[in-house]
């Protein structure tokens, strides 16, 4: 089972929900936080920004709809979201869990992650 962490607002290119990262980006820079709230986040994205690969194929024109998936083996990763998860809440950021088994076209994948197209007129 495949899991995404998105917020309510539509990304542009990919017609589905905007990721995690979007939304903790801009809590970041324009959020009301305490000192502690920030340097969690500062340092939630810091983690990932270390941990994470971000692949060269979401750069790509053509993959522009692709969308990316943690796989199980991400459990580190995973347990971070959820710490972003409750972040993000409560700022007033709506975070949706996703889960499937059929991504779509897979079109990268790594010990942590796959990114994939999801199927014309595929919900999650």
């Amino acid at each position: 089972m495949l899991i995404r962490f998105t917020v309510l607002a539509n990304d542009p290119d990919s017609g589905r929900a905007s990721g995690v990262f979007v939304a903790a980006h801009t809590l970041r820079d324009e959020g009301d936080l305490s000192v502690d709230e920030h340097r969690e986040l500062r340092l939630a994205l810091s983690w990932f920004n270390e941990n994470l690969s971000v692949p060269a194929v979401l750069k790509r024109i053509e993959h522009r709809r692709a969308i990316s998936w943690f796989k199980p083996a991400a459990a580190v990763a995973i347990q971070r979201m959820w710490q972003l998860k409750g972040l993000l809440d409560v700022h007033g950021y709506h975070v949706e869990v996703l889960r499937t088994t059929d991504p779509g076209n897979i079109v990268y994948e790594d010990d942590w992650q796959v990114v994939a197209k999801p199927h014309k007129g595929q919900r999650f």
